[in-house]
């Protein structure tokens, strides 16, 4: 796990009724993934954690479990979300995109601190039409796909990506991260690739 000695802040470990809460500061998701316009994505995510149109500063607890490897699921919990002082931005991002893509965006944002926390690895290049996922993790090393919906069933959503990304032209390896916000619900898989 990271510490703020590690990631200057960005992710922290703090000390709360003698049980670690592991937080991260989405006002600075971008500062994990600085080869990318990662900022755009804070508003989004933090309009599906609010789930209202009214921007307040705030926190919220998420559902996160990560597998590496052939490991088994370890959940990343509690995992605190917190925000303050995107307001003007939380209203440019709800007139400029439609409830769809806000849901898309808010998922690349989870998916900023995830990738960060659980692997250590940087999101540094969008993939090409056709590749199977959505981004590149470290020189090329891995692939990311990102999907996530309001509401549904994360173990179908997340199933379904997988197959997605084994089928990578490349044949590499790589992770899944999903999103379902109406149960505030993520997951983080690896998936090695196919003979």
């Amino acid at each position: 796990m990271a510490d703020a000695a590690s990631n200057n802040g960005v992710l922290d470990v703090t000390e709360a009724q003698d049980s670690r809460v592991e937080w991260a500061d989405v006002a600075r998701l971008h500062e994990y993934h600085p080869r990318l316009r990662a900022a755009d994505w804070r508003s989004p995510l933090v309009r599906r954690l609010l789930r209202s149109d009214r921007y307040e500063d705030g926190q919220q607890s998420i559902d996160a479990v990560h597998r590496a490897a052939e490991d088994a699921d370890v959940p990343v919990q509690p995992c605190l979300l917190h925000w303050e002082g995107l307001g003007p931005d939380y209203r440019q991002c709800l007139a400029t995109y439609q409830t769809a893509v806000i849901t898309e965006l808010a998922t690349l944002g989870l998916a900023c601190i995830l990738v960060a926390h659980c692997t250590a690895l940087e999101i540094t290049e969008v993939t090409r039409r056709g590749e199977k996922a959505d981004y590149w993790l470290g020189d090329k090393e891995l692939m990311l796909e990102v999907s996530g919906e309001q509401s549904g069933n994360i173990e179908e959503l997340c199933a379904t990506k997988a197959e997605q990304l084994l089928r990578n032209p490349f044949g590499k390896a790589g992770y899944v991260c999903v999103a379902v916000y109406n149960n505030t619900a993520a997951r983080l898989r690896f998936y090695r690739a196919l003979p």
